[in-house]
């Protein structure tokens, strides 16, 4: 997840609209949590999109495809070294040992969402919230389930030990 921004309302409700159909995980509100933040500068012939280590410049009017492939990457590279392993944010996936493994989106959400709040620990209910907005009764052996389902995901396909634990109602992961 990261954060877009830009002055031109029109220019990032746009952008951001796109990206939702490519699945491309990001917020527009600073008050969430996120990895990095993309800033984009619209120009007269030009976008210029800003990260953490990297600027690409775009020449307006640019393609769908162009500028999706221009934010990928840009972030790409991204990762977040979390207990020996590897996270790619952006490419979904993560590699321990020189084995990758790529997440689905529940798997994804509960991943990045632990590893923002590494420190404080992740609310279940604010999480089950993320996962199926739409629900009206919480089912948390439903997320239990989707918790266990990721654990031994990475376990079977990178041989990685993901350590999670719950305490009054926050979710932790261990990562020492």
């Amino acid at each position: 997840m990261f954060l877009l921004e830009c002055n031109e309302k029109f220019l990032i409700n746009s952008i951001s609209s796109l990206l939702i159909q490519k699945n491309i995980f990001h917020t527009l509100e600073k008050e969430k949590k996120f990895f990095f933040i993309l800033d984009v500068i619209e120009s007269q012939n030009e976008i210029e999109l800003r990260g953490p280590s990297k600027i690409i410049k775009l020449k307006t009017p640019t393609t769908i495809n162009l500028l999706v492939k221009e934010v990928f990457n840009l972030f790409s590279d991204f990762t977040l070294e979390i207990k020996g392993a590897k996270f790619y944010p952006l490419k979904q996936s993560i590699v321990y040992k020189n084995q990758e493994t790529y997440l689905g989106n529940i798997q994804f959400t509960i991943f990045s969402q632990l590893v923002l709040n590494i420190e404080e620990g992740l609310n279940k209910i604010d999480l089950y919230k993320d996962i199926w907005p739409s629900d009206k009764e919480f089912q948390f052996n439903k997320l239990d389930t989707h918790l266990t389902n990721l654990k031994n995901h990475l376990k079977d396909k990178i041989n990685y030990d993901f350590i999670f634990s719950t305490r009054s109602g926050l979710i932790y992961i261990s990562v020492d």
